[in-house]
């Protein structure tokens, strides 16, 4: 346990949890993960299990605010978040701006890890695994390796929810909505005309858009940034997303593909399938068998 952990676990068995005000929030972006994110993830990894005795991982943890909303609003006891990026660190400061809490609660741990990094050699018997717009961001050669090891973290019985949003051929499927609202823009033009766009988009950016890591990089160095992140993209598919998990040895229990109400233009239409362009957002519940089997090999 660390030093951090167990200092909070012992104010906490002192003076009980921090007080936490939700009128205080004024952030969309807090909003939307502590209210709209939470409330998903409740209710289709709460339908499996009881997030109140479970010990739950989220793969690709962001800044955390979603984990402080299970903890505090559906009771979660125990969840440590993961990701590539230190973003988590700002919580205590988030929590304390967005909901007056003075120290995030002793239910939260958080931990940097390389990008493919295994986590089964560290963590074992993990009852429930959450990922919120993660995979869309994993290499595709680390996608098949990854999901391996998440299922080895879980207890035979264990649940994983998977959720991605928005999927590469949806309209915004760029992740650069923020400076270009054209739906499928990044399927009909070249990638330096799409730079150009956000290099030179000004105003202000939607704030429901806007992640408390804006300010470490500025206005410029924001653009480049998600563009960067553009450019990452696996573009992965709702198929591919559950070839692989069944793959990777997982049941798929629930999925659910949700699809954007816009017509795309006739030139997609002819390179693509309409299924393709119009599933903006797949949401799975996926259990690892009690009955522990191989994974299919590849």
């Amino acid at each position: 346990m660390s030093r951090l952990l167990w200092t909070l676990k012992l104010q906490e068995r002192f003076f009980g949890r921090a007080r936490w005000d939700p009128s205080q929030i004024t952030d969309e972006w807090f909003r939307a993960h502590f209210e709209y994110a939470a409330d998903v993830v409740q209710q289709w990894i709460g339908s499996a299990l009881d997030v109140r005795t479970a010990h739950l991982l989220n793969f690709g943890c962001g800044d955390g605010i979603t984990d402080l909303a299970l903890v505090l609003r559906f009771g979660a006891t125990a969840i440590h978040g993961v990701d590539i990026r230190r973003e988590y660190a700002k919580l205590p400061r988030i929590a304390r701006e967005q909901l007056g809490m003075q120290r995030i609660p002793s239910a939260l741990s958080f931990e940097t890890i390389s990008p493919g990094a295994p986590l089964a050699s560290r963590h074992q018997g993990i009852d429930g695994i959450m990922s919120w717009s993660t995979f869309e961001h994993v290499q595709r050669d680390q996608l098949l390796p990854i999901l391996r090891d998440l299922y080895t973290c879980l207890r035979p019985g264990g649940v994983f929810f998977l959720q991605i949003e928005p999927l590469f051929y949806s309209p915004y499927g760029s992740h650069l909505r923020r400076y270009d609202d054209v739906p499928w823009h990044h399927l009909q033009v070249g990638e330096e005309a799409l730079w150009q766009i956000v290099k030179n988009h000004e105003g202000p950016i939607d704030a429901s858009e806007v992640d408390f890591g804006f300010a470490d990089f500025g206005v410029d160095g924001y653009k480049r940034f998600v563009f960067k992140e553009y450019q990452a993209l696996n573009r992965l598919n709702a198929d591919e997303l559950v070839d692989l998990v069944e793959l990777a040895g997982f049941t798929v229990e629930r999925q659910e593909r949700r699809k954007v109400d816009l017509n795309p233009p006739p030139e997609l239409l002819a390179q693509y399938p309409e299924e393709l362009l119009r599933n903006n957002e797949v949401l799975l519940l996926l259990r690892k068998p009690q009955e522990q089997s191989m994974a299919r090999s590849v």
